[in-house]
């Protein structure tokens, strides 16, 4: 028995599955349904084009060139501070002196007592010889003072990619949908939710009671899986798969597929043109 188109205004059978999303449409929505697909692929493939176009024009010399006149102009003022020092002691060095002279001339023993000027003499002497003490204490950078930024990119090295470590045989009967966390990959393998670990041994199953599932994901914040489906829904699954709960604030849509930040959901539906829903 064929199925009904699931676009729900249609009352056309159903002619194709699409295996992106596992929904029967008729021929007409069919094609519209690829065309949404295609359409959003295009901007990204230009987008692409663009990229690749301003990193064959970026001149790295310019970059590097203008982050350096950050670090001259650093050096700049540093150089104006250690001036500044430099001669307010060369003005407190020469007080000095001209005080000390005017104290060993001036005495008002020099002419009573003999070993005053003796010790006047030999002060002299040694003023002569030495001047005043001046201790001056290495300069010390500290090395947080400048901070470069460290750049890591984010590009996936396809070649370096290792060979597959394990294959998993997915139920033909629908699109797998998937999703992990740090610990445990969920995957959609009707009529079960199927919950491995990091080395794929099959922890648990799930039975599935509700329609198909388009996608689904991880949220840090909440702890748990996010669960979207064609008609029932939104659900948070937790990371063990014992307790699962339908979100009632979110509006039952045919939800196409999701992702989240650590504070927002994105949902888009099943539909032309759709918008993201935050």
């Amino acid at each position: 028995m064929s199925l009904s188109c699931a676009i729900e205004t249609c009352k056309c059978k159903s002619r194709a599955i699409c295996h992106c999303c596992n929904t029967n449409l008729c021929p007409d929505h069919l094609k519209v349904h690829v065309d949404l697909i295609n359409s959003r692929m295009n901007p990204l493939a230009d987008e692409i084009n663009t990229l690749d176009n301003q990193l064959s024009l970026l001149n790295v010399d310019q970059v590097i060139d203008k982050c350096r006149q950050k670090l001259d102009k650093w050096r700049h003022e540093c150089h104006a501070t250690v001036d500044r020092f430099y001669e307010e002691k060369c003005q407190e060095l020469q007080q000095r002196c001209v005080e000390k002279v005017e104290q060993e001339a001036t005495h008002d023993d020099i002419c009573s007592l003999k070993a005053t000027i003796n010790d006047i003499k030999r002060d002299i002497n040694q003023f002569e010889e030495n001047g005043i003490v001046v201790d001056a204490d290495p300069l010390i950078i500290n090395k947080n003072f400048v901070y470069i930024e460290q750049w890591t990119s984010n590009e996936l090295d396809l070649p370096t990619l290792s060979s597959p470590y394990r294959t998993i045989a997915c139920s033909q009967d629908s699109w797998a949908a998937t999703t992990s966390n740090n610990h445990f990959l969920l995957i959609d393998q009707y009529p079960n939710l199927c919950l491995y670990d990091k080395q794929l041994p099959l922890l648990k199953e799930y039975p599935w009671e509700y329609d198909s599932i388009p996608d689904m994901c991880w949220s840090s914040t909440l702890n748990s899986f996010i669960i979207i489906t064609n008609k029932n829904g939104v659900f948070l699954m937790n990371e063990n798969l014992t307790s699962l709960e339908c979100i009632q604030t979110i509006e039952k849509k045919r939800w196409l597929s999701c992702t989240c930040s650590d504070s927002t959901l994105f949902l888009t539906t099943n539909e032309s043109g759709s918008n993201i829903f935050q």
